[in-house]
């Protein structure tokens, strides 16, 4: 069971926000997530070797869907309101107030020569307000990295709100972000949860995916 939202359903564009009772889909391209910035756009099979690391994903080729995997961190996907440029990001707290969001969209900008006004954006499950309790150098690092966003609360981080304050803030509009506003920690039958499974976990999370609706040009 994959959860979906209409904003990018409407568009015709095939998604899915993971869950444990997802099942796999081996066509779907994933590179190794290290909690940092880059984004790369995926047009083919990976080459032998090391693994690629990269946290955001881009795919403008029919078939070519990419994903990212998360156990609390917050999966982004997007898309042209065309559905020819899909984009999936990583964002955990570090990736968020390193700037994951913002060179996301510059390569989703770059890549499709639109504006960000005509991208849709939907954030999915990730661990909600009610369970994600942060130190002082978790907010000391999302003031450096996001200014004029307003904290609400120095006690306990909300993905989904400075992820859309740093979507807004970049041109995407209001009307076109959505989310899946479910807290993984609070949902053990639903999603694996780094804090709230701990070893239990033993490593595993849920791939979120996204494939552009037409062939590439």
């Amino acid at each position: 069971m994959f959860l979906r939202h209409p904003l990018l359903s409407v568009l015709g564009v095939d998604h899915g926000f993971g869950t444990l009772h997802s099942p796999s889909r081996p066509s779907c391209s994933t590179y190794r997530q290290v909690h940092g910035t880059r984004v790369v756009s995926v047009a083919g099979n990976s080459p032998a070797g090391e693994p690629i690391e990269a946290d955001g994903l881009l795919s403008n080729q029919a078939g070519m869907e990419v994903g990212i995997w998360t156990a609390d961190c917050l999966p982004v996907l997007m898309a042209t309101l065309d559905g020819r440029y899909v984009g999936a990001l990583h964002a955990g707290w570090r990736g968020a107030v390193s700037g994951i969001v913002r060179v996301g969209l510059e390569r989703m900008k770059e890549a499709s020569g639109g504006s960000l006004s005509l991208l849709r954006v939907v954030l999915g499950p990730a661990i909600g307000p009610c369970c994600f309790d942060v130190g002082p150098e978790v907010w000391d690092a999302v003031e450096a990295g996001t200014p004029g966003y307003s904290i609400k609360e120095r006690k306990k981080l909300d993905l989904w709100d400075l992820v859309t304050h740093q979507l807004m803030s970049s041109g995407v509009l209001p009307s076109e972000i959505g989310r899946v506003s479910l807290c993984t920690r609070c949902h053990p039958e639903l999603f694996y949860s780094h804090r709230g499974w701990g070893s239990e976990r033993n490593g595993r999370s849920m791939l979120n995916y996204i494939r552009p609706t037409v062939d590439d040009f």
